[in-house]
């Protein structure tokens, strides 16, 4: 009987770079092929992971300026489109484009603010006497369903001179937290700034600031670089306006749902206070909520049904509740991954891992901003990968004639500099 065959595995020999085979340690040579792939990527995976680790932590120390920038590059990936047009089609250079462009994003920002806040101010007394009746109605349900005593809670002159005794101990700790209060005012004051003044320049110049990165790129890998990324912004542009979208179907449901109650109240004959002249600030309240993800929408839909309930009482909110619930359901299972994941072309668990995980590591930051780079990345992968996301972007000659030139320049620069060195 012939002793069993013995197979020899392919062992790597790494050469220099004159091909010539440089030998292993005997005690590597004896580790299986496989074992020594997986070491090789292992530390590799955790010298990726410690780089990360360590950018993360150097961000997190400048996180205003690093946020303020990220959300220009989102405003300008949205704007970048009508920018281009008003200088294609308009004897506008591109840096008048861009000013207008920032111009009107501030315009139609401040003014929704300002109309619903005008909606709000003249209405407040409205409120604040429905907001007293309707908390006054429901301390008196609760203290008539439960049947509490209230003279069995003691005196509540005792009960307010302990109040007051309490804030007087922890005044410190109430003007500390002013102090904090007044300086994440200055840093939000701050980070807007910076976000107009960064998204200004990537709106006016942004194509040189990206050739100016790109230069730091071996240039056998600028072409190849540079097209993947225009990929991945393509995707991040679209990931934009669909969120705009999915937030304006998000807010326009609610609204519609509390102009409803409004009506069904009306024909009911209800005395309570109107809801519609409210449907503006709800909405743009929804609408700006949206953008965050996981909290956004709850503390968004608590706003409105809290309103309901003080202009017209406990059914009419737990009306709101629902029509909050639902519309939520339906953005958040059905339209959101749908539009987005055609947008971003991500599976919708993908995104909703992406959200998760993203809130896990950096909170509220890290979910608005999970979405985004992974449209961006998977794009970018997509097309490194051999399969181009978007073939109707072609191929970009003018980076390529820009790069040629360039390089051209260089070389003559090179020699004449060669030139004017004294030779030894």
């Amino acid at each position: 009987m012939q002793p069993p065959r013995r197979v020899n595995l392919p062992t790597e020999k790494p050469t220099g770079r004159k091909g010539q085979n440089l030998a292993l340690p005997l005690e590597v040579e004896e580790l299986p092929m496989g074992l020594r792939r997986a070491a090789a990527w292992s530390w590799r995976f955790i010298v990726v992971i410690g780089a990360l680790w360590l950018i993360f932590n150097g961000f997190g120390m400048v996180s205003t300026l690093f946020i303020s920038v990220l959300v220009a590059i989102l405003l300008a990936s949205m704007l970048q489109p009508f920018v281009k047009l008003l200088t294609t089609h308009t004897f506008l250079p591109r840096m008048a484009s861009a000013a207008i462009a920032l111009v009107g994003l501030i315009v139609v920002v401040v003014g929704m603010f300002v109309l619903a806040g005008r909606q709000l101010v003249d209405s407040w007394d409205g409120i604040a006497t429905a907001a007293v009746s309707g908390f006054t109605q429901l301390w008196n349900d609760i203290t008539g369903y439960f049947k509490i005593d209230l003279d069995s809670l003691g005196n509540l002159g005792q009960l307010q001179k302990e109040a007051l005794d309490q804030l007087q101990k922890n005044s410190s700790s109430i003007i500390s937290g002013a102090s904090s209060a007044v300086s994440t005012v200055g840093n939000l004051g701050t980070g807007v700034l910076v976000c107009l003044f960064a998204l200004f320049f990537f709106l006016a110049d942004g194509g040189n600031i990206w050739r100016w990165f790109l230069g730091f790129v071996p240039s056998h890998s600028r072409h190849v670089t540079h097209e993947a990324f225009r990929r991945g912004w393509k995707a991040l542009s679209s990931y934009c306006r669909t969120q705009i979208l999915v937030a304006a179907v998000d807010a326009t449901g609610i609204a519609l749902g509390m102009v409803g109650i409004d009506i069904v109240s009306g024909i009911m004959g209800r005395s309570a206070v109107a809801l519609s002249p409210y449907a503006v600030p709800i909405w743009l309240i929804v609408f700006l909520f949206s953008f965050i993800p996981l909290v956004g929408a709850i503390v968004s839909g608590a706003i409105a049904m809290l309103l309901v309930f003080v202009l017209q009482g406990w059914i009419p909110a737990l009306i709101m509740l629902g029509i909050v619930i639902l519309v939520q359901q339906l953005e958040s299972n059905i339209l959101q991954p749908i539009l987005m994941g055609k947008a971003v072309e991500l599976h919708p668990l993908a995104i909703f891992l992406g959200v998760s995980a993203g809130a896990v590591v950096a909170g509220i930051p890290g979910a608005l901003f999970s979405i985004p780079l992974l449209a961006f990345l998977n794009a970018l992968y997509c097309y490194l990968d051999g399969r181009d996301p978007d073939p109707s972007l072609g191929i970009d000659e003018k980076n390529i004639a820009y790069f040629e030139t360039r390089e051209r320049e260089q070389k003559k620069t090179l020699a004449e500099r060669a030139r004017l060195i004294p030779q030894k």
